[in-house]
């Protein structure tokens, strides 16, 4: 476990003192569950802070003081849209520091005017949410399932997918992937895939080929990250065009991506690197507003959907119930009835149906509208002065 210097405990209680928001202020060993990294909304990782001052009790309050209001710029950027960044206020640090919910540190290290760490930054969901509704911004906060990339370069007259000196590859595997609205996992070479799908197949966009790939390894959503680099003479510099293109056949271009303060060694290696990253933020920058403009939460509308709840046993009710409070999109739900193997409720939700469908299939849970109701049950319950279970509604079922 790490050892907490005596600046460290004096900042905690300096802190508490300051704020009396309750902030949990963990600090975590190396080899804790908070270094898993597993992808939250409301949770920012991998903030390395350095900071020099007069003394370490003044270093460490300036790295998370900074620290803080990096994740905070991090977690805007992911939930909420790029035209939409430019309404925010510029918050005190103080202002910033009551959004926070909790803070860990890792790699901690100090001198008598340094001090450096990583942290882990958790925002509190209700004070987000109040924060944004009051300035009427939506946003995001439903992660998407995920994606698989398939990384290709084209560079030096050469278009390489599994070997073993693709650097974009490399790019990616060594990218903070884990703070996006949608996860992405790089897919490692394998004699499988070699055989699965050539480097030439990937870049022509075979789309049947593709789906084929995406079903064989049980993938959903595939998308080929087609990095052509070449030399801007003008510009005296590298430049990349960045094709993705998907296995639902959609196809994106992004041009002339240029890294301008980029230093290099001999081999130009430093700056490929920049080039490299930058290409794959605005990567997962378009994958992730793809998917913001599916799940975004509006504050000005609310819906009602009549839902019954199919479960075959007890456990799979409290596994859908479970499921569903964590579903941030579903405001409330009222149970009006419920038996042994169904249970009818009226779900209050944010956005359109389609945004809760989405939400719901995250989950594993299936939302499909009722067909036709069944004549001769309605005649029947008619007769015997039942009222039917439902009427005109939306059927929820687990995926197992």
């Amino acid at each position: 476990m790490i050892k907490i210097t005596a600046i460290a405990k004096h900042y905690i209680i300096f802190q508490i003192f300051l704020l009396s928001l309750g902030s949990v202020f963990s600090w975590a060993d190396d080899t804790t569950e908070a270094q898993s990294f597993i992808p939250k909304i409301y949770t920012i990782y991998n903030i390395s802070m350095d900071e020099t001052a007069a003394t370490s009790r003044r270093a460490s309050t300036a790295a998370l003081r900074k620290a803080e209001r990096v994740a905070l710029e991090k977690l805007f950027r992911k939930i909420i849209r790029e035209e939409d960044q430019a309404k925010l206020p510029e918050l005190s640090a103080g202002q910033v520091t009551e959004l926070v919910s909790g803070i860990e540190v890792a790699h901690e290290k100090t001198s008598h005017v340094r001090y450096i760490a990583d942290f882990t930054v958790h925002f509190s969901r209700a004070k987000i949410y109040n924060f944004l509704s009051v300035l009427q911004i939506p946003f995001a906060e439903t992660l998407s399932n995920g994606v698989s990339i398939l990384a290709l370069l084209e560079k030096d007259g050469a278009v390489i997918l599994w070997e073993k000196n693709n650097d974009w590859r490399d790019a990616w595997e060594a990218y903070d992937k884990v703070n996006n609205l949608v996860p992405v996992r790089v897919i490692a070479p394998s004699l499988a895939h070699r055989m699965a799908i050539t480097a030439w197949q990937a870049q022509n966009g075979d789309i049947s080929l593709l789906q084929r790939f995406a079903e064989q390894k049980n993938i959903r959503h595939l998308y080929v990250m087609d990095a052509r680099v070449t030399y801007d003479f003008s510009q005296n510099k590298n430049v990349i065009e960045l094709v993705i293109i998907g296995n639902d056949g959609n196809k994106t271009v992004h041009k002339n991506i240029v890294v301008n303060d980029a230093a290099e060694d001999e081999t130009g290696r430093d700056e490929l690197a920049k080039l490299y990253n930058e290409a794959i933020k605005k990567a997962t920058y378009w994958l992730d507003n793809r998917w913001k403009e599916k799940v975004m939460i509006h504050f000005d509308s609310s819906s009602h959907l009549n839902v019954d709840i199919h479960f075959s046993q007890s456990e799979d009710w409290f596994a859908i119930k479970k499921r569903l409070e964590d579903i941030s999109l579903i405001r409330n739900i009222v149970i009006k009835r419920m038996t042994m193997s169904n249970a009818v409720v009226d779900m209050e939700h944010s956005g359109d149906v389609e945004q809760i469908t989405l939400a719901l299939d995250q989950k594993n849970l299936r939302l499909v509208q009722e067909g036709l109701a069944l004549t001769d049950q309605v005649d029947n319950m008619a007769i015997h002065n039942i009222e039917p279970l439902v009427k005109n509604s939306w059927i929820l079922t687990l995926r197992k």
